[in-house]
């Protein structure tokens, strides 16, 4: 690539703000303290009871909501970004080979650290409360990692309907064996009985948001994603890019859309008619922004997104490592607050829109710092 694409920045920033600030900051932290969610809006929005677990009368409603987007468009994005970040191995002189795997298995090997202390599996006593039953994967993370290396690996297949290919028995495997084994009751999951068949050999259990056999998912989502980072770097004129990935959108959307008539969407694991769905969605949302910023330049305004969106794995670490101590320096100051207007029963709210600018004004400084060694990149 011989600049950045802004609409990729830009979409991966929405969703981390989405993520971090919107929903577990002001809407879980703030307003839901103060107004909590008794409408069924708010319902879709938080308590995930869009689209629920096939489960007995009384059961509590899970499923995915809103929110619930967010996870799978990251996914998206880092195989979108993996196929953009490729070119650079590639010149005048050929494939290079040594490099690629260098920066593949560091960049894998981070965020699966990284995912693996959020969740405390070296038990450094991050977090108060009891200590998770199993972490060594069980983060958003570990998802981003399995999307990234498999994307990338993917990018070795030169050929795009291989690559499609692959992408779809990945996501077929999980599928079939997700039909043929158990059912889609918030117990009775495939994902669910594996997890906790293998966990529980290693001290853990089986939780709702399962890992095991969504791997093949997540590898096979990143694969596919991949393809739409190929069109955006392809020669192709710009308005003809944004109409292959819209159509590929809503094709993928609409695959989605008539298996839900027999398998419900389900985020927690990742059923086919959630994968295609939010795919589909995800690659519109990008030909969106991308007719926006990178054919119209209409980008006045969303200055935040785009930090966000180039910090993203910093913004994720203070959020996930330092709560505690971005609400202690929010608290300061807006300590007096309550005073001035009286009450303390919106206290909330100030205190999560002053860790946000907080969050906001360390990415500006992490970016600054980052940009005395070189751009930032994909």
């Amino acid at each position: 690539m011989k600049k950045r694409l802004f609409c990729v920045d830009l979409l991966r920033g929405l969703d981390i703000f989405l993520l971090l600030v919107v929903n577990y900051g002001l809407m879980k932290g703030g307003f839901y303290k103060v107004w909590p969610p008794t409408s069924k809006l708010a319902n879709v929005l938080w308590s995930h009871a869009y689209t629920a677990f096939q489960s007995e009368p009384g059961a509590p409603t899970t499923g995915f909501g809103f929110f619930d987007f967010a996870q799978p468009l990251f996914v998206f994005v880092t195989g979108v970004s993996a196929a953009l970040a490729f070119s650079k191995f590639t010149g005048a002189e050929g494939f290079d080979r040594k490099a690629f795997w260098k920066r593949l298995v560091s960049r894998t090997l981070m965020l699966w650290t990284l995912g693996s202390l959020i969740r405390g599996v070296l038990t450094f006593k991050l977090f108060t409360g009891s200590q998770p039953s199993f972490c060594l994967y069980s983060d958003t993370l570990h998802t981003i990692a399995v999307a990234y290396f498999a994307a990338s690996v993917g990018l070795l297949l030169r050929r795009a309907w291989l690559r499609l290919v692959v992408g779809l028995v990945l996501i077929a495997v999980a599928a079939v064996v997700m039909t043929a084994f158990g059912d889609y009751s918030q117990h009775g999951n495939a994902a669910r009985l594996i997890d906790e068949a293998v966990y529980s050999r290693l001290g853990g259990k089986g939780k709702d948001f399962c890992y095991l056999l969504t791997t093949f998912t997540w590898a096979g989502m990143g694969i596919l994603a991949s393809l739409t980072g190929d069109v955006l770097r392809s020669d192709r004129a710009q308005w003809l890019k944004a109409r292959v990935i819209a159509i590929c959108g809503v094709g993928s959307f609409a695959l989605g859309w008539v298996i839900s008539i027999w398998v419900p969407p389900i985020r927690f694991i990742y059923t086919v008619s959630f994968v295609f769905e939010t795919l589909g969605l995800s690659a519109l949302l990008l030909a969106a922004l991308y007719v926006a910023t990178d054919i119209w330049n209409f980008r006045r305004g969303t200055w935040i997104f785009i930090l966000f969106g180039q910090c993203s794995l910093a913004a994720w670490v203070l959020m996930e490592f330092f709560p505690g101590a971005l609400t202690a320096a929010a608290n300061c100051f807006v300590s007096g607050i309550p005073k001035l207007i009286g009450t303390s029963r919106y206290q909330p709210i100030f205190v999560q829109f002053a860790r946000a600018v907080i969050l906001t004004w360390l990415l500006w400084q992490w970016r600054r710092l980052r940009s005395c060694g070189g751009p930032a990149k994909n």
